[in-house]
């Protein structure tokens, strides 16, 4: 087996192996398990005034100046480049349908579509499956652990926070962005994620800058999705409105 491959194996096994055995037990039972709130609130509040300061107004200005078939190109490429960590994540599942329609799409897109600028997979209703570590723990058993936000990273888990680490131990272009090129996948990131905050401003703001709590509503709709993505059901001790009339 090839030692670059061993290695990266090695990695996940051991890195896997401490997010297993990292996440805080919910013996209270509560149905949003948050213990460590205070701290969460003040990472929540540097993360909403990085949004209002930076994030907010760099977005905004990216998609007024750049033509917008341009801005979806780079979406575009920008997630073609994640479906190999998804075709890893599908693999670790034993998902093989969904490891074949990702590796077909990225076949696709990567070659006929120019890197994935185009999407010519989707033209064709050719569709991946999105996943993750956060998924892959979740599959082999691991609970969510407490509600963490995280600076830059938002709202998580810890189980879903050990997925990002896990992900950023996974480099699957190791050798193929060198030098200076090495940029170019953060930057397409860092460019796709401006694209998506002017994309979904709505949504974004009302929940950032129009409740009464944004950081129990940000909670509440990571929960929701999450859980509901993984379990494919709903408890309804998380989804009451916060808000609504006793």
């Amino acid at each position: 087996m090839n030692s670059r491959i061993k290695i990266t194996l090695c990695t996940l096994a051991l890195l896997a192996g401490i997010a297993l055995t990292g996440c805080t037990a919910n013996t209270s039972g509560a149905v949003i398990f948050d213990p460590y709130e205070k701290t969460n609130r003040k990472t929540h509040a540097f993360n909403k005034g990085l949004d209002k300061a930076i994030l907010k107004p760099a977005s905004d200005t990216y998609v007024a100046i750049i033509p917008k078939p341009v801005v979806t190109g780079v979406s575009n490429f920008s997630s073609n480049l994640e479906i190999p960590v998804m075709i890893l994540n599908g693999l670790l599942q034993l998902d093989f349908e969904g490891v074949s329609k990702n590796t077909g799409r990225f076949l696709i897109n990567s070659s006929v579509g120019f890197l994935g600028i185009f999407d010519v997979a989707s033209s064709l209703q050719i569709y991946g499956k999105n996943t993750n570590f956060n998924e892959t723990l979740y599959t082999y058993g691991m609970g969510e652990g407490a509600y963490t936000e995280l600076p830059f990273f938002s709202s998580n888990t810890e189980r879903s926070a050990a997925g990002l680490i896990l992900n950023f131990a996974v480099n699957p272009y190791q050798g193929v962005f060198t030098g200076a090129r090495e940029v170019i996948p953060i930057s397409a990131k860092v460019l796709d994620l401006m694209g998506k905050r002017h994309k979904y401003a709505d949504a974004i703001e009302g929940v950032l800058y129009d409740s009464d709590d944004s950081y129990a509503q940000s909670r509440q709709i990571y929960l929701e999705r999450m859980r509901f993505s993984l379990e494919g059901k709903l408890e309804p001790g998380v989804y009451e409105d916060p808000y609504a009339s006793d």
